[in-house]
């Protein structure tokens, strides 16, 4: 039987010709999110459904394995997401990540994340994350923020009006490899910035 490699996404429409990695939504999320655009595309698609849950399951399995191709894909992208579904799964993936942020300098990696605890644990030991790793606190309704650090937030516009966003909030751009590319957006949001996303 052939050896499963992990799938590493092109992009797509509305991040550009940007790599990145995903996991399966809820699963790894440790939580439920009502109207979660992520959830909805893995039911509508069930071949992105099947490449998120290989993911996960070389993570599980052969979790070196699925580091290493992680790693493969940061050596040749100048720019690289972590996560358009699914969320940092526990403390040793964030290392893990951190780690290969580190080895990677040239590429500007992008994570959005609702795992506060996990984020706030790691820099409450000493530690600290390198300048090419954007991690960005996401926020969603009825979820409580917790961000001692100040770290960059995401906030959603919602469609019935709502927003958690401060009005000084940088609107989305709307594709993050443009954004990526003239050095805008969430890859220069500094401590203490928020972006807002239109609902989708």
């Amino acid at each position: 039987m052939p050896m499963e490699h992990i799938s590493i996404s092109p992009g797509n429409s509305k991040m550009g010709s940007l790599n990145s990695v995903s996991l399966p939504s809820v699963i790894t999320c440790g939580r439920r999110c009502e109207h979660c655009y992520a959830e909805k595309i893995e039911k509508l698609r069930p071949s992105v459904h099947t490449a998120y849950m290989r993911n996960l399951s070389i993570l599980q399995n052969n979790p070196d394995q699925y580091w290493s191709e992680v790693s493969q894909a940061l050596k040749t992208s100048r720019f690289f997401r972590f996560h358009v579904s699914g969320d940092i799964p526990d403390m040793d993936y964030l290392e893990r990540m951190v780690n290969a942020a580190r080895e990677n300098p040239w590429c500007e990696i992008l994570c959005f994340t609702k795992r506060y605890n996990f984020v706030s644990s790691y820099l409450d030991n000493g530690n600290t994350l390198p300048h090419n790793l954007h991690l960005i606190l996401s926020a969603w309704r009825g979820l409580k923020m917790e961000n001692p650090y100040d770290l960059p937030e995401a906030h959603v516009n919602y469609k019935d009006g709502m927003t958690t966003a401060r009005k000084d909030a940088k609107p989305c751009g709307g594709n993050c490899f443009e954004c990526a590319s003239t050095d805008c957006g969430c890859w220069v949001l500094k401590n203490g910035e928020q972006v807002v996303f239109n609902e989708h």
